[in-house]
C-alpha cells in the first residue's frame, strides 16, 4: 500500500504536468516579485549591561566599618524581576515617544508597497475611529500612532545566563534604524537615572538625620547624668571588678574562719597538756644537817653561862634564876626534838616543756584573737560589697536601659545618615550618569537587510510552490473521470492490474 502511495505521488506529476508547471510557475513568480518589491528592513542592536552596584563605594569612608551586617560595599545580586524590569522600561511606549521627540522628524517613508499596507489598516480600522467619535474618544496623535507602530518593531530579551538585554530594533532605513536606537538607549539611560533615585531624598534623610541627632545628644546627656549620679560607668566591668572583690573577701573569710576553728583546736589541746605537765622539775635531793640545832647550840651555851654568872649574884631560887632555867629547858626541849629529825634538800628548775606548752598556748591565743577581729572585718566588708553588688545591679538596670536608647538613637542616627550619604553619592552618580545599567555595545549600523533574504525565500517559495502544483495535480486528478493508474482501477474495479501499456505504444 505504501508502495502504490508513493508511485501514485511520483507519477503525479509527470502525468499533470501542464498544471502543476503553471502552479509552480505562478507561486514562485509572485514570490519572486513579493522580494523583489519588498522594501529591505534593516535591523540594529544594542546590548545592555545590568549589574549589581555601580559603584564600589557608596559612603563616605568612615562612616561605616566593612563589617559582614555592615558592608562598606553596597551590593545585590541581579535577579530576574531586576532583568524583566529593564525590559519593560526599555520597551515602554513612553520611552519610544520620548525618543521621537528628539528625532528632528518623523519616519522616514516607507515605500509604495508599505503605504498600501498602511492605507488597508486604515480602511480596516474605519469602524473603531468611527466608534471612538461617537464616544468622544481622544483620538491618537501622530506621534503617538507612530510610538505604537514602532513599538511592534522594537524588542528586548536577556541573554540566557547572564546579565545582557540586547535590543534590536528594525526598520526600512539602516541609518534611521541606528540614530533611533541611539537616541532610544540615551532616552532610556536618563530615565532610569530618574526612577533609581528621588532627588529629594538626600534632603529627606539630611533632616531626619539632624533630628536623630539631637535626640540622641539628649539621650547621651541623660545616660552621663545618670552615671555620675549612680558612679557607673562601665557597667560590666564594675560589676565583674565588684564580684571578683567579693569572690576575694568570701574566700579569706573562709580561710581566716578555717584557721580560726583550727587555732581554737591547737589552745584547747595546749590547755590539756599544761594542765598535765608541772611548771618545775627537780633538779637535785640530799639529805643534810638541820640548820636549827647550828642556831639552838650557841643559844643553849649563852643561857647557861648567863645562868651561872647569874648563881653567882642571886639565889637560885630568884626569879632571874627561874626564868634563865625555863628559857634552857625550853631551848634543851628544842634541840632534843630537832637533833632526831633529817633535814632533806632538794633543788628544783623550771620545766622546758611547760615553758614550750605556755609560750604556744600565749602564741595561739593571740592568733585567735588576731583572726577574729580580723574576721569581724572581713565579714564587714563581703556585707559592705553585697550591698555595694545590689545597689549597682538595681541602678545598673536603669543605666543599661538608658545605654540601650542611647544605642538605638546612634544606630538610627548613623543609619540615617549613612543613607543621606548614599542618596547624596546616588545624586552625584546619576548626574554623572554612572548607573548600574552600561551600554556595552552601542547601537550599530546594519550592513545587510534582515529581511527579506532571497535566497532563503526563493527556496520556501520552491517548496511552497511544489505544494500547491501537487494539489492542484491532485485537484484535476480527481476530476478527471479517466483511469489513468493502476491504483486508480484497483479502487473502482477491485481487481489488481496484470499490465499497463505506455502512450508510446
Amino acid at each position: 500500500m505504501k508502495y502504490e502511495s508513493l508511485q501514485f505521488w511520483t507519477e503525479l506529476p509527470f502525468r499533470r504536468r501542464t498544471i502543476f508547471l503553471e502552479v509552480i510557475g505562478i507561486v514562485m513568480g509572485l514570490v519572486l516579485l513579493g522580494t523583489l518589491i519588498w522594501p529591505p528592513v534593516y535591523r540594529s542592536t544594542s546590548k545592555i549591561l545590568v549589574q549589581d552596584n555601580r559603584a564600589q563605594l557608596l559612603v563616605s569612608p568612615g562612616l561605616q566599618e566593612n563589617l559582614s551586617n555592615q558592608p562598606t560595599v553596597v551590593s545585590s545580586p541581579v535577579s530576574e524581576q531586576d532583568l524583566n524590569s529593564e525590559v519593560e522600561l526599555l520597551t515602554s511606549e513612553f520611552l519610544i515617544e520620548q525618543t521621537l521627540s528628539d528625532l528632528p522628524s518623523g519616519a522616514p517613508d516607507n515605500g509604495a508597497l508599505h503605504k498600501a499596507v498602511d492605507l488597508t489598516r486604515s480602511l480596516i480600522s474605519l469602524p473603531a475611529f468611527s466608534y471612538d467619535a461617537l464616544h468622544q474618544v481622544r483620538p491618537l496623535t501622530s506621534r503617538e500612532q507612530l510610538a505604537i507602530k514602532l513599538a511592534d518593531k522594537l524588542s528586548a530579551s536577556v541573554i540566557k545566563r547572564s546579565n545582557i538585554i540586547e535590543l534590536s530594533f528594525k526598520f526600512n532605513d539602516a541609518r534611521w534604524s541606528q540614530m533611533f536606537l541611539s537616541h532610544l538607549i540615551e532616552r532610556y539611560l536618563e530615565l532610569h537615572a530618574l526612577v533609581s533615585h528621588d532627588p529629594n531624598a538626600e534632603q529627606f534623610f539630611r533632616n531626619q538625620a539632624e533630628l536623630l541627632e539631637a535626640r540622641l545628644h539628649k539621650s547621651e546627656q541623660g545616660l552621663q547624668a545618670m552615671q555620675m549620679q549612680t558612679g557607673i560607668s562601665d557597667l560590666s566591668g564594675q560589676r565583674a571588678a565588684l564580684v571578683t572583690q567579693l569572690s576575694t573577701f568570701e574566700a579569706e573569710r573562709r580561710k581566716t574562719t578555717a584557721q580560726a576553728a583550727a587555732t581554737r583546736e591547737q589552745i584547747a589541746s595546749l590547755e590539756r597538756q599544761l594542765d598535765s605537765t608541772s611548771p618545775r622539775l627537780i633538779k637535785e635531793s640530799r639529805i643534810v644537817q638541820n640548820l636549827a640545832l647550828q642556831q639552838i647550840k650557841p643559844q643553849v651555851l649563852q643561857l647557861e653561862a648567863e645562868r651561872a654568872e647569874l648563881l653567882s649574884r642571886y639565889q637560885p631560887g630568884s626569879s632571874r634564876i627561874r626564868e634563865i632555867d625555863a628559857k634552857l629547858a625550853s631551848a634543851r626541849g628544842i634541840l632534843n626534838r630537832e637533833n632526831k629529825m633529817e633535814v632533806q634538800e632538794t633543788t628544783t628548775d623550771i620545766n622546758p616543756v611547760w615553758v614550750t606548752l605556755d609560750s604556744q598556748l600565749v602564741e595561739a591565743r593571740t592568733t585567735a584573737a588576731s583572726l577574729a577581729a580580723n574576721a569581724a572585718e572581713l565579714n564587714k566588708q563581703v556585707e559592705k560589697y553585697r550591698e555595694e553588688l545590689n545597689t549597682m545591679s538595681r541602678d545598673g538596670l536603669a543605666v543599661e536601659r538608658q545605654q540601650r536608647q542611647v544605642d538605638s538613637n546612634k544606630e538610627a542616627y548613623l543609619s540615617y545618615l549613612r543613607k543621606g550619604e548614599e542618596a547624596r553619592a546616588a545624586q552625584a552618580l546619576n548626574q554623572s550618569k554612572i548607573l548600574n545599567v552600561s551600554i556595552a555595545q552601542p547601537a550599530n549600523l546594519p550592513l545587510r537587510p534582515d529581511f527579506p533574504n532571497v535566497m532563503l525565500n526563493l527556496l520556501v517559495g520552491l517548496i511552497a510552490a511544489a505544494a500547491f502544483g501537487l494539489a492542484a495535480a491532485y485537484a484535476e486528478e480527481q476530476r478527471d473521470p479517466k483511469l489513468y493508474s493502476a491504483r486508480a482501477i484497483k479502487q473502482v474495479s477491485g481487481l489488481p492490474a496484470v499490465a499497463q501499456l505506455s502512450d508510446a505504444l
